[in-house]
């Protein structure tokens, strides 16, 4: 089975660190652009293809325009390859015109040390089995990249009841629609899944200016808890801090985003 993450990031060489790919509006948010998650999947695995380190250690992505559906550029630059640590800058430009610069650190988790310390608590909510899928009553094809995912919280979000609570975070349990099972790879798309927390104090809007996600342990989950933070909203931007947690409760990923209000 081919899952809908891996046919909509699947790029093909066309030279040395170069790369074709065709993008999708499936992934497309409300503002009808392509969600930076999306954006960062199909950045890190050119990354990840062009690489002898099989595992995501680090992505940070500027976002410099938005994207069309169609064909677009990659190229794949060495900065520096490392016995445990490689790192790569990759870009995506459509038209001659770059759209996404990124830093990409890849590692092999086999090799990795074995020190421990986690300081991070999971956030107690039910199981998806006992929780509520508030997009349930959602048309299909209303938000192109709410359909590509399925959530289970708690309860309606307030800000879905249009009783905006004030208080700008969530935590709910995600995965993809299709049920792809969640790796390193797919949580790098996951992160940047949710709406904006900021619609819990009124601001629906958000684009995402940079983007950068920390990936802590090779895993394979049915489903991740994620929590959503966003503590600052300043001059007309926001931060977005994101943690997730595989269904064995241990932190797999976490990210912060800087984007803009619209």
């Amino acid at each position: 089975m081919t899952y809908e993450l891996d046919a909509a990031t699947n790029s093909v060489p066309t030279g040395p660190g170069t790369r074709s790919v065709e993008l999708t509006s499936d992934w497309n948010t409300p503002a009808g652009t392509a969600n930076g998650g999306y954006l960062l999947a199909i950045l890190l695995r050119a990354a990840l293809e062009e690489s002898d380190k099989p595992d995501p250690l680090s992505v940070a992505v500027t976002y410099l325009k938005p994207t069309k559906p169609g064909p677009a550029d990659l190229t794949v630059s060495p900065v520096r390859l490392g016995r445990r640590v490689s790192t790569y800058t990759v870009t995506l430009s459509q038209a001659g015109s770059l759209i996404t610069h990124a830093v990409v650190s890849l590692h092999d988790a086999e090799l990795a040390g074995d020190q421990q310390h986690d300081g991070d608590v999971a956030p107690s909510i039910p199981l998806p089995a006992d929780g509520i899928d508030p997009m349930a009553e959602w048309p299909p094809g209303t938000i192109p990249i709410a359909d590509r995912y399925t959530a289970r919280h708690a309860a309606v979000p307030p800000w879905m009841t249009g009783t905006p609570s004030g208080d700008p975070e969530a935590a709910f349990w995600i995965r993809p629609a299709d049920q792809r099972p969640i790796d390193a790879f797919a949580a790098g798309a996951i992160v940047d899944a949710y709406p904006p927390v900021t619609t819990e104090v009124g601001e629906i809007g958000s684009a995402t200016i940079q983007l950068t996600v920390h990936f802590w342990r090779r895993f394979t989950s049915e489903w991740v808890l994620m929590e959503v933070v966003t503590r600052r909203i300043v001059d007309g931007f926001h931060d977005e801090d994101v943690r997730l947690w595989d269904t064995e409760g241990r932190l797999v990923a976490t990210s912060r985003q800087l984007a803009l209000l619209s």
